[in-house]
């Protein structure tokens, strides 16, 4: 493979960040729906709690942007970039 940023490395680099990416929320949705109710909810009827376990799926799909501009923010102060 060539050096630097070619396009076939840029490509190949974003496909499997996002094939991982897929399988860890694949993975999350199946636990969510099978075993995190029966686990972390067992008083709650069976409805509920699958609605329960899949809020925090929810929660966490929707954490994630939050968790990486934190994480970028944090960055860019360590690194010394800064704002015009």
């Amino acid at each position: 493979m060539a050096q630097g940023n070619s396009a076939t490395r840029v490509l190949t680099a974003s496909l499997i960040g996002t094939t991982i990416e897929f399988f860890d929320f694949y993975i999350y949705a199946t636990a969510a729906v099978l075993v995190f109710p029966k686990l972390f909810f067992p008083s709650s009827d069976a409805n509920t709690a699958v609605l329960q376990s899949l809020a925090t799926f929810a929660l966490a799909f929707f954490a994630r942007p939050v968790g990486a501009a934190l994480y970028l923010a944090t960055l860019a102060i360590v690194l010394g970039v800064r704002r015009p």
